[in-house]
C-alpha cells in the first residue's frame, strides 16, 4: 500500500513544469525552486493563451448547463452537477482515443453503462432498518444528483 507521503514525493519527482496564469494561488516560488520545478505563467485574464484547458472547461460547463436546464435543479447544487458531468464525459467514447472512453483508456476495461440514470430523476432512498418502525415507510422519495465515487 502506498502512503500519501510517498505519493506526494513521487509526484514531485515526476513534475517538471507547471503552467498557470499569474493568480496568487500558484505563487509557490520557493517550493518550485526547491524541487526543480519550472513555473511558467501566462498573462492574467487572457484565456486565449490557455486554449486547450479553456476548451475543456467550456465543454464541461456546456454539459453542466444542459444537465441543469433539463433537470430543473436549483443552481445551489452546481457541485453535484459538475461532478456528474465529468463522470459522464469520462465515459463517453472519443475520437482522441480511437473510440475508447477516457475511463476505458485509464482502467483497461469498458465502463458499465447499465448504472447510468437521468440526472435529476426521481429515485428512492432506502431507510435503514434501525431508523424505522414497523409501520414507517421503507423508502423516501429523492432526486438523483449523481454517483458517489467509490460507492456502489
Amino acid at each position: 500500500m502506498i502512503s500519501l507521503l510517498m505519493l506526494k514525493s513521487i509526484l514531485i519527482l515526476l513534475l517538471k513544469n507547471i503552467r498557470s496564469d499569474n493568480d496568487p494561488e500558484f505563487k509557490l516560488d520557493q517550493f518550485y525552486s526547491q524541487h526543480g520545478i519550472l513555473h511558467q505563467t501566462s498573462c492574467r485574464e487572457t484565456t486565449q493563451q490557455n486554449g486547450r484547458v479553456e476548451r475543456k472547461h467550456q465543454h464541461i460547463l456546456n454539459v453542466v448547463r444542459a444537465l441543469l436546464f433539463q433537470s430543473n435543479i436549483p443552481k445551489k447544487f452546481w457541485s453535484y452537477v459538475v461532478t456528474h458531468a465529468i463522470f459522464l464525459i469520462n465515459r463517453i467514447p472519443t475520437p482522441l482515443f480511437r473510440g475508447l472512453s477516457p475511463f476505458e483508456k485509464l482502467h483497461n476495461k469498458a465502463p458499465d453503462y447499465h448504472i447510468l440514470k437521468p440526472f435529476g430523476c426521481l429515485c428512492y432512498v432506502s431507510t435503514l432498518t434501525h431508523q424505522r418502525h414497523k409501520f414507517d415507510a421503507r423508502v423516501h422519495a429523492s432526486v438523483f444528483l449523481g454517483f458517489k465515487i467509490g460507492m456502489k
